[in-house]
């Protein structure tokens, strides 16, 4: 599809374990581009994650990120890629969709369709939905209603999605900053009172910078020793003027 006077977002949340034996964490990582209220543009992969933050703490090293499965708008098709083996190469490839000239309602109903197979495809493997399963496929409900994104949200960009319990470290320093170096928005699951809370958050950031991790207003939050993202939601939204929206798994 042309991309003239798209524009374009991404987010990326963890959903687990990967499953049927795989114990590996996957994480789901979208970006599409809107056009007019419709995606006419998108890619959905799962992101395979191997390494932990106690080892990123102790070392510093990164973990190491690769596909495992994905749909993508390409060239006039929707094409799947399933990997196949651990090369770069290691994939099996085929064409999910043909698309035409003026197919563009059949791209933005295909998101939706695609997203769908991906994640009862997921569910199959699991007997339980990990609760990052539970954000990261909320917030993708939620951010896919046009009036939550352009009326209620427009300044929520970039986003990690992630649950209270998250270390923020891990959220902020790691998987923020490997997604999206120039900053942007946590979405986190405060899973208590089932809301959605956003922080924003400025490139370079640490789970220690107060003037650079807000939520939307002038405060401001210090956070020394263990953090988790929950404790930073609580420290910089001390008052009743939450950013947040209702949440439903």
């Amino acid at each position: 599809m042309p991309t003239t006077g798209m524009e374009y977002n991404e987010f990326v949340g963890s959903l687990g374990p990967y499953g049927n034996g795989n114990p590996v964490n996957t994480e789901l990582h979208v970006r599409y581009g809107v056009r007019g209220g419709k995606y006419y543009d998108w890619t959905i992969e799962l992101i395979a994650r191997e390494g932990d933050v106690d080892s990123f703490r102790a070392t510093g090293e990164r973990p190491v990120r690769y596909v495992m499965d994905s749909f993508s708008v390409e060239d006039g098709t929707v094409v799947h890629r399933v990997r196949t083996g651990p090369g770069p190469d290691d994939f099996e490839v085929s064409v999910a969709r043909e698309l035409r000239a003026g197919d563009g309602d059949l791209v933005d109903s295909g998101y939706n369709f695609f997203m769908k197979q991906l994640a009862d495809q997921w569910d199959a493997r699991h007997e339980t939905r990990d609760p990052r399963t539970v954000a990261t496929f909320g917030f993708a409900q939620n951010n896919r209603d046009q009036d939550f994104r352009d009326e209620r949200y427009p300044w929520v960009r970039s986003t990690v999605v992630c649950i209270d319990d998250d270390p923020a470290d891990d959220v902020v320093v790691e998987r923020l900053k490997h997604y999206f170096p120039d900053g942007g928005t946590v979405a986190v699951h405060c899973r208590s009172i089932s809301r959605m809370k956003f922080l924003k958050v400025d490139a370079g950031s640490r789970p220690d910078d107060g003037e650079a991790i807000n939520g939307g207003d002038d405060t401001t939050m210090t956070a020394t020793g263990y953090t988790s993202i929950g404790m930073m939601v609580d420290a910089v939204y001390r008052g009743d003027d939450w950013i947040d929206e209702a949440f439903s798994s």
